[in-house]
């Protein structure tokens, strides 16, 4: 964040985090109103190519920050489009001028320096993790008793009819559950798959072994992300219809991208599929969900991405393991098992993140392409598409390379990489339903 464009002292600061005008920030005066547009004859200039002349007028009202804007303008807080409302300095979404994303603060500078990790979600446009995570809490009802009463229940959210106000729904660190009986369950079938085939050397149950296997913990994985989208707006049946035809479009583009770059797999070898995949997994999203307005939210945005991750993750996993089985004459079962180990690390997240990074810019707005050429979104898609391209570069880890000599220790920092991103990115879905909470009360 660059010093205030302006000379007003402040104990308030509202900034430019992503986007066209990334970097700007404005001291904000005590009793009196800024003008911002494109126009030099507002007190802020803003240089944003989708901001007009005159766009909006801030001030502080107390503790918070009033916004209006000139008449036949609107501009975007949280997934909602408005011409005028409050911003607060905790748990308050951002503000989307143009392309730009503006937040308001209460500390102008840092109070210590940022480290690398601190600099480097600086400019992915990321929230650093409050004190309030903890993993330890998310996780603490997966232990809890669950009759088939509770499970049948939580599957019946998502419609339009069981969608709930977003004035009840609970705007703190979600506690999923479902996805560990779900994943226990695809374990117990996998298991005895696998002792039928290993046991009684029966071959017609080894399709069966592949797709449990291939699905198991793919869709275990979705099932988080499913539960933890607080809005609980995507139903069970929208998720699992993404699955399946995200699934195979991805895969279409992909092939399709592959087969006209030729180019990069000559250049750069296999870290290429990181940039075609990711792009043919996203595109897969685009076409499929981009005009679905009610999934406005960024949590909506990576439950769509894992969606599709999952069905990528799941399609390939099984072709990996055929070609093992048939073409190479081994045994599928240590493919996919350490394809099942590596998938909470893989596919799933990075196409969360991908999608994740349209949805937080687009909001309820009907999809531009142009959103694909802000800064905001390409750096954070490039988190992905690195991620993806170190995974398949043929490099290890020199002190422990291995863990139980077959699981590349590489893959779970690089998976650990991709979480923190993807927490990050849950935060700020939550603090995007605790804003339109407040602003439903007003």
């Amino acid at each position: 964040m660059q010093p205030p464009t302006n000379n007003f002292q402040s104990p308030y600061v509202f900034y430019c985090l992503a986007g066209p005008d990334s970097g700007k920030s404005i001291a904000l005066p005590i009793n009196k109103q800024l003008s911002l547009g494109r126009s030099p004859q507002n007190d802020i200039v803003l240089s944003d190519p989708y901001v007009v002349d005159f766009q909006l007028v801030i001030g502080l009202v107390g503790n918070q920050l009033s916004f209006s804007t000139y008449e036949g303008n609107y501009v975007y807080m949280g997934s909602q489009l408005t011409p005028s409302g409050l911003l607060y300095t905790e748990g308050s979404s951002d503000l989307q001028i143009g392309q730009s994303l503006w937040r308001f603060s209460r500390q102008a500078v840092p109070v210590q320096p940022l480290s690398q990790l601190g600099r480097m979600k600086e400019w992915l446009g990321l929230q650093h993790l409050e004190s309030d995570f903890k993993l330890s809490a998310i996780f603490s009802a997966v232990w809890e008793k669950r009759s088939d009463e509770d499970i049948e229940t939580a599957f019946t959210v998502g419609s339009i009819q069981t969608t709930p106000p977003v004035q009840t729904l609970s705007s703190t660190w979600p506690k999923p559950w479902l996805f560990a009986r779900i994943g226990l369950f695809a374990l117990i079938v996998f298991v005895g798959l696998y002792i039928c085939v290993s046991s009684f050397n029966n071959p017609i149950l080894i399709p069966g072994l592949l797709v449990t296997g291939s699905l198991a913990v793919p869709m275990t994985c979705l099932l988080f992300f499913w539960e933890m989208n607080v809005p609980q707006n995507i139903s069970i049946y929208q998720t699992l219809k993404l699955v399946l035809s995200g699934g195979i479009a991805s895969l279409l583009i992909s092939l399709l991208l592959f087969s006209n770059t030729g180019f990069l797999a000559t250049t750069i070898g296999p870290p290429s599929a990181g940039i075609i995949e990711e792009s043919g997994k996203l595109l897969a999203v685009l076409l499929l969900m981009r005009n679905k307005i009610r999934y406005s939210w960024t949590l909506n945005g990576l439950l769509l991405g894992a969606a599709v991750g999952t069905g990528f993750a799941a399609f390939e996993s099984a072709g990996y393991a055929f070609i093992q089985l048939f073409e190479q004459g081994g045994s599928p079962v240590q493919n996919i098992l350490l394809r099942g180990l590596m998938a909470p690390f893989a596919h799933t997240i990075w196409t969360a993140i991908a999608v994740a990074a349209v949805w937080r810019l687009k909001g309820s707005q009907p999809f531009n392409w142009s959103l694909l050429t802000s800064k905001a979104f390409l750096r954070l898609f490039a988190v992905p598409v690195v991620l993806h391209m170190l995974w398949n570069m043929n490099i290890q880890l020199p002190v422990i390379p291995y863990i139980l000599d077959f699981f590349p220790t590489k893959f779970i920092l690089l998976g650990l990489m991709g979480w923190t991103v993807i927490f990050s990115l849950i935060q700020e879905g939550l603090k995007q339903v605790q804003d339109a909470q407040k602003r439903s009360l007003q």
